[in-house]
């Protein structure tokens, strides 16, 4: 019986010592399955990670390329555009000053004097029955009517009207310088005509 005993113990003590090296080997093949799967995510990952950030860099850089490539094309034509619109307000200021002036001119061309409101037959003396010095004007240069009024010229009609003035004030200072008389501060002309005539004599 104690011999048996003994067997079965040494039985059951060397089972357990079995079990145990196989429990402690499949842990250490578990263990090292986990350290290589371990370092294989590892080696992956580390090799992924710089394509990643090589792709992420280049994604950047291509995107930046872009916006500065979008930014100068878009701030081109802007600045383009504000030239060109500052330059054609500028213009525009300008024109207005010059357009209106021709528009005035081309309607006061086209509009004239417009209808006339007196006939060319009409009398002088009717238009200009109030004014007494046109009238003697008129008498004196020998016009009637409107048709003949218009035929002359403003500086030809001062001028046809003044030689008679300038005339008769000439004929008065010769006959005061004749009788040693002039007028105020016509001395000098009163004595060079005085010697004219001595002269002539």
């Amino acid at each position: 019986m104690a011999r048996k005993k003994a067997s079965t113990a040494k039985s059951t003590s060397s089972r357990s010592a079995a079990v145990k090296k196989k429990t402690a080997a499949k842990k250490e093949t578990v263990m090292a399955k986990t350290r290589k799967t371990g370092a294989s995510r590892k080696k992956t990952a580390s090799s992924r990670k710089p394509a990643a950030r090589v792709k992420k860099t280049t994604g950047r850089k291509t995107a930046s390329s872009g916006s500065t490539t979008r930014r100068s094309a878009s701030r081109s034509p802007k600045a383009a555009s504000t030239k060109k619109a500052a330059s054609t307000k500028k213009a525009a200021a300008r024109r207005p000053s010059s357009r209106a002036a021709s528009a005035s001119k081309r309607s006061r061309q086209r509009r004239g004097l417009g209808r006339s409101r007196i006939p060319l037959d009409t009398p002088l003396d009717l238009v200009f029955q109030h004014d007494v010095s046109a009238r003697e004007a008129f008498v004196f240069l020998g016009i009637r009517t409107i048709r003949e009024l218009e035929a002359f010229g403003a500086d030809e009609l001062i001028r046809r009207l003044t030689s008679p003035a300038k005339q008769t004030v000439g004929r008065i200072r010769k006959a005061l310088a004749m009788n040693n008389r002039c007028l105020s501060g016509d001395t000098r002309f009163a004595i060079e005509f005085q010697h004219h005539l001595n002269d002539s004599r």
